[in-house]
């Protein structure tokens, strides 16, 4: 066997190490999606299904997860044609108070060298939709790298939404560290385009990091046109903006 027979072999078995790999991989994130969705089904919802009846919310998170279990998204067609009906973009109108009460809830915990996360509803106020109010979640995981809310206080702030005839229209986040600039990794863009297929596009991310600068994204699928006013803010980039009285907290 001369040399470069033996150099294709081992190219081979390399080919086939690497597919391996990666159908195992792929596996992985099927058993985790899987995971998360029973959870958040069977051990959070269906009790508070059961003691509160079903609601018009509790029925789309349940919709999300079984979406999350199947791994699984709507056909593009589908999501297109919901889209279509919307037409165009909508303004999310986002005053500044709003994001600086978000900022104060997320710092206390960024200051800890923890992420976090908050809820952000919106009302249709003279026919304008306006994020105006902010609702602190609990986070089941919590840590430098990542958080994740706690699904029982994320299924009461959306019947707190829907109780008060608010609308969730985003979730904003903190990576606890100074910089400026910062940008949602791509788990945080992933949530988010689950997040906007559920609500037909009507949905933002929102990440801060600890020397108040933020930006506003979205998975790719939102027709929401942020725009921001009020005092104290100032767009230094693509969608990308700093809060200039950040050191009141």
């Amino acid at each position: 066997m001369d040399k470069s027979d033996s150099f294709r072999k081992s190219d081979e078995r390399l080919s086939v190490v690497i597919e391996m790999a990666q159908e195992v991989l792929r596996s992985y994130k099927v058993i985790l999606k899987k995971f998360v969705a029973f959870t958040l089904r069977s051990v959070i919802l269906l009790p508070l299904v059961i003691a509160c009846g079903l609601t018009l919310i509790s029925a789309k998170v349940l919709s999300f997860t079984d979406r999350l279990e199947s791994c699984e998204s709507k056909p593009e067609s589908e999501y297109e044609e919901e889209i279509e009906e919307l037409k165009e973009q909508e303004e999310l109108v986002i005053p500044s108070p709003v994001l600086y009460e978000a900022f104060r809830i997320l710092l206390s915990h960024g200051k800890d060298s923890r992420e976090w996360i908050v809820a952000l509803g919106s009302q249709k106020i003279n026919g304008k939709i306006i994020l105006t109010r902010v609702y602190d979640l609990k986070c089941a995981i919590s840590h430098s790298t990542g958080a994740e809310p706690d699904y029982s206080s994320l299924a009461e702030a959306l019947r707190f939404y829907e109780k008060c005839g608010y609308e969730i229209a985003g979730l904003a986040h903190i990576h606890p560290w100074h910089s400026r600039t910062v940008s949602p990794s791509s788990i945080d863009i992933e949530t988010h385009r689950r997040w906007e297929e559920l609500y037909k596009g009507r949905f933002i991310g929102i990440v801060f990091n600890n020397s108040g600068v933020f930006r506003i994204f979205h998975g790719g699928r939102s027709v929401f046109k942020p725009v921001v006013i009020g005092k104290d803010v100032k767009k230094i980039g693509k969608d990308l903006y700093e809060l200039e009285r950040k050191n009141i907290f």
